[in-house]
């Protein structure tokens, strides 16, 4: 059987993410919202449904509506060059899915994965859990959080199958204004 570290963020958030008037700051994605609010934000108010809701909501396609992975493919493909297709694309309810999906499929025992650190625990977690090897590629407060490729070059090893080079906005937005002389409209 499996064993998972405990997710810690994820302990914390279910006991405080609901906390009447506190702000949450520790949230991964953005609040949550209702159905009148959402139909409140369409420019066609004007329509008695500005949103379908006479649609049932069932469980739904197991990889997501041929609709929607078609217009994703559409929207991950190149004018002029061949791109995905919508059996290329798969929908899931969250992010944290579909690392599980990428990184169950792709990772087994004997791999070896770096991972930056701080991240999503479930980003170094679950290789382990599969039986490889995971280094973390740790980035520092003094550096300003920004990766150092040589500390990189340095975890990688002959069995290294994947790199998770997920971070946050700050690193990026450092590494695309810095290295790419982009202004701060990036």
């Amino acid at each position: 059987m499996v064993q998972f570290q405990h997710f810690n963020v994820e302990q914390w958030m279910d006991t405080y993410e609901t906390t009447p008037g506190v702000l949450n700051v520790a949230e991964t994605c953005c609040s949550s919202i209702s159905i009148d609010e959402l139909s409140r934000l369409s420019t066609h108010n004007d329509s008695p449904a500005a949103i379908p809701t006479s649609q049932r909501l069932t469980y739904g396609s197991i990889r997501g509506s041929v609709t929607l992975r078609q217009r994703v493919a559409e929207l991950c493909s190149e004018e002029g060059r061949c791109g995905p297709t919508d059996d290329d694309v798969i929908i899931t309810q969250g992010a944290i899915s579909g690392n599980f999906l990428a990184l169950y499929s792709l990772i087994g025992p004997g791999d070896h994965v770096v991972c930056v650190y701080p991240t999503y625990q479930q980003l170094y977690s679950v290789p382990a859990s599969l039986g490889a090897e995971v280094s973390l590629w740790r980035l520092s407060d003094d550096a300003g959080y920004i990766p150092d490729l040589n500390d990189l070059e340095a975890l990688v090893q002959n069995n290294t199958k994947a790199s998770r080079l997920l971070t946050f906005e700050r690193v990026l937005q450092h590494l695309f204004i810095e290295h790419n002389g982009a202004d701060d409209h990036y």
